[in-house]
């Protein structure tokens, strides 16, 4: 009896599709990277102006932002991800070697962030990880 049942077990299973192959190995542990404008994490970005400065902000970061988590966060005018090639970075902090806060903040001058970007658009925030992948934050719009 144990012998059928084990059978009609087997039998049933190699009838049921399932998404692991039996000849692929698990990979366990392993993500491929999030695409660049796919929103991960519950991280916003805030904007305002301070005086004739501009305050870029991002906060509610999932690490503390220090160098055990990231290596930078960039703010851009556009939703690619920073670059010098697509002149879209507005402001960049690096990461210190320590820090318990969650949010950082950056200030660039009012007239050169007028000269990238225009009353009424959006600030993107990203945060670049450890492991090289730029994480986009929830964008914010700018007044001025």
């Amino acid at each position: 009896m144990f012998k059928k049942i084990t059978a009609l077990t087997l039998a049933a299973g190699l009838l049921v599709p399932s998404t692991v192959s039996a000849l692929e190995p698990l990979q366990t542990g392993k993500q491929a990277p999030a695409a660049s404008t796919q929103i991960t994490s519950v991280a916003y970005t805030t904007v305002s102006i301070v005086g004739k400065r501009v305050k870029f902000e991002v906060k509610a970061l999932e690490n503390p932002f220090n160098m055990n988590y990231y290596n930078r966060i960039a703010w851009t005018s556009t939703d690619e991800e920073p670059s010098v090639f697509n002149d879209n970075i507005l402001s960049v902090i690096v990461a210190k070697k320590t820090g318990q806060a969650y949010q950082v903040f950056s200030y660039e001058a009012l007239t050169s962030v007028k000269d990238k970007i225009e009353s009424g658009q959006k600030v993107y925030g990203w945060a670049l990880a450890l492991n090289g992948v730029w994480y986009p934050t929830m964008p914010a719009t700018l007044y001025y």
